[in-house]
């Protein structure tokens, strides 16, 4: 099988907050390309720092694992397993000691298949011809909040998994291998996104556009812009696959091309298919 090529490209918005607590990861060597999005939970402290810590474990043990993954649904549990230890022992070591929190969705390409794990709501689009082929499902539910006491409660979804928090590792969602499509588009991303773009709109502004990187970013600014002035943190990566040879060429600026014989990171400081819970 032809091991084929990837386009990627990334951005992270701060929107309307104080700080960017969402973070992402784009790795690609010998065949292999990891993509990582952790959106720290803003409700709970450092979250920021449990997104870093995620971000960090999957860099380390992709740069130490050999390529191809031999499994990869196996080593995106070590991931999630290792950080969410991490971020505990970070927790505990502060005074007074604090529990931070992320959500996690990682991919990996590779021999022509996609493999992808989530915990909480950040989500993965894979868009084939013009439609959603597949998408992860939260790990959310429907509750009740009142902002304050006398405004009218408003009904909005809370995370129901994790990493950090409870010293027992969250329950994994691991998806089986799909095979890839040529011109086939994947897409990473945390709530901020996914929470005010329609999928239609999302759908199209994908399939539409010749350019990845002007597409993504299109997306990420109209969820800014369309969540002002309480816009919440906007990050996404995208990656089209691509099955035809190309000579190996850097990434030039934050969207371009991943070939397989070269190393290139990135990183900010279901339709038909059954996941497996871990």
């Amino acid at each position: 099988m032809n091991p084929g090529w990837v386009e990627a490209t990334r951005v992270s918005l701060t929107g309307d907050r104080d700080s960017n607590q969402d973070r992402c990861l784009l790795l690609s060597n010998e065949g292999s390309t990891l993509v990582v999005v952790a959106d720290g939970l803003g409700g709970h402290p450092r979250g920021e720092i449990a997104a870093q810590l995620l971000v960090d474990v999957c860099e380390s043990l992709f740069r130490q694992a050999s390529k191809p993954l031999r499994d990869p649904e196996q080593f995106m549990s070590q991931c999630v397993h290792k950080a969410h230890k991490a971020i505990i022992a970070f927790g505990k070591r502060q005074m007074p000691p604090v529990n931070p929190r992320t959500t996690a969705v990682i991919a990996v390409m590779q021999a022509g298949s996609i493999y992808w794990a989530h915990v909480g709501d950040s989500r993965l689009y894979l868009v084939r011809e013009g439609k959603v082929q597949a998408r992860t499902l939260d790990h959310s539910r429907i509750r009740s909040i009142r902002p304050d006491r006398g405004s009218a409660s408003r009904m909005r979804p809370s995370i129901t998994r994790c990493l950090g928090g409870l010293e027992q590792p969250p329950e994994i969602t691991v998806a089986p291998p799909t095979e890839l499509c040529p011109g086939d588009t994947v897409l990473l991303c945390s709530d901020g996104l996914w929470a005010q773009v329609p999928q239609n709109k999302l759908v199209q502004t994908l399939s539409a556009s010749s350019n990845l990187d002007c597409a993504v970013r299109s997306l990420a600014k109209y969820a800014v812009q369309r969540g002002h002035p309480h816009s919440d943190n906007v990050t996404a990566v995208g990656v089209c696959w691509h099955t035809h040879e190309q000579t190996t060429q850097a990434m030039g600026g934050p969207g371009g091309r991943l070939n397989n014989p070269s190393e290139t990171a990135l990183r900010q400081r279901n339709n038909g298919v059954q996941p497996r819970e871990h």
